[in-house]
């Protein structure tokens, strides 16, 4: 026993004063992070930003996850990939422009041919219920008439959607593809998105609104409140550098800094029901908890913000009874809240939860029209096959 303390001894001597700070630095450090995974474990209680690494294990992935000061040290490694002039982190790209994309790969004919017989079979459906059908694809964080992409990057994002669209050509579905609709209206699309995220921006959701309702007027010939269409009948608070998206969460806030989030709320008296509660369009469709603190541990601020709008609404002060269902994505939660406020009545599918459409929806509900809103990625992400499919059943 006295020996093995005499070499324990002669270990602590031989690593010197700072040997022996930075050991005592390094077992602290471990014992801390193995508190943080216990009380994962036991509490599920977190304290890291919400992009976790998948490990080789469980148990190594947990501990990565809950690793202590896990976003100084993801903010610290954006800090100086930025100085460095590098462009890729954690699978994130930062374009030319400083936006973040997450590159996508080829999708094959095949798979985007399957996609778009499906959806020309739920078109047809639809129209043999007199019911008009619209799809809309959203922008994609690379613009296909500016990409930014650094010199070595390849990323197909824009060239997948723009084949699936070729595919429609010639049928009979319509289509509003806010890629080149922002084009040919001179609109800036990267004015429109995120900068660490791949969601569009409020003001996007209010400009592909607009654009919707004058589709469905058209469809439809119903009627609606001009003053719910200008946007000179809201109030804009913005909250500048409150949001950092899901492409922030890898790669911190020096990496491409945070995004000013732009609150858009109605002048105008509004009443919104849902189910048993009602209540003014703030009451019901907005959430406004995430505006207390500033939180860049997590990408939810979009989400918490608009994800109420995400559900069954009622407008009893509509100048039409028309009845909309909308089918798609997240992008959707920045549409949304201007329908609920256009039409007597909104249902919402979302693509994650219901990746099938069921024909009982459509005869219980008898909407007027059916709206598709998608991002490019629902098409394929990695080879797989991701959301809507829209075959009937």
């Amino acid at each position: 026993m006295k020996t093995y303390i005499k070499k324990l001894i002669n270990i602590v001597r031989g690593m010197g004063l700072y040997g022996i700070l930075f050991g005592l630095v390094i077992f602290t450090f471990g014992i801390v992070n193995c508190y943080k995974v216990l009380d994962f474990w036991v509490f599920d209680r977190t304290s890291y930003n919400e992009w976790t690494v998948e490990a080789g294990n469980k148990v190594e992935t947990d501990y990565i996850s809950n690793f202590w000061g896990k976003m100084q040290f993801v903010n610290f490694n954006g800090l100086i990939r930025d100085l460095l002039g590098q462009h890729e982190m954690n699978a994130v790209v930062k374009l030319n422009n400083g936006y973040l994309v997450t590159t996508h790969g080829y999708v094959s004919d095949d798979v985007l041919k399957t996609k778009a017989e499906a959806l020309g079979q739920l078109n047809s459906y639809l129209k043999e219920q007199s019911i008009p059908m619209l799809f809309a694809v959203t922008p994609y964080t690379s613009s296909k008439y500016d990409p930014e992409l650094p010199v070595g990057i390849e990323d197909y994002g824009n060239d997948n959607m723009d084949r699936f669209m070729k595919m429609l050509e010639g049928t009979d579905i319509e289509t509003i593809d806010f890629r080149e609709q922002m084009h040919d209206d001179g609109i800036n699309q990267y004015d429109m998105m995120f900068k660490t995220d791949h969601h569009w921006t409020t003001e996007a959701g209010f400009y592909a609104y607009q654009n919707i309702s004058a589709w469905v007027e058209k469809a439809t010939g119903c009627s609606t409140d001009e003053k719910v269409s200008d946007i000179n009948n809201y109030d804009i608070t913005v909250y500048p550098k409150w949001h950092l998206g899901s492409r922030g969460q890898r790669t911190g806030i020096y990496f491409a800094g945070a995004d000013d989030f732009d609150l858009i709320t109605p002048k105008f008296e509004t009443s919104i029901v849902s189910g048993d509660k009602s209540g003014t369009f703030e009451d019901m469709v907005i959430n406004t908890k995430p505006f207390k603190n500033r939180i860049y541990t997590s990408s939810y601020t979009y989400d918490w913000v608009l994800g109420n709008s995400l559900g069954n609404f009622e407008n009893p002060n509509a100048e039409n009874d028309i009845k909309v269902l909308v089918i798609g994505d997240s992008m959707a939660k920045a549409v949304n809240p201007y329908l609920i406020l256009t039409y007597r009545e909104i249902r919402y599918i979302y693509d994650g939860s219901n990746p099938t459409m069921n024909k009982k929806i459509i005869e219980n509900y008898k909407p007027d029209v059916v709206i598709l809103l998608y991002y490019a990625d629902f098409i394929c992400k990695d080879g797989e096959s991701r959301g809507f499919d829209f075959v009937l059943n």
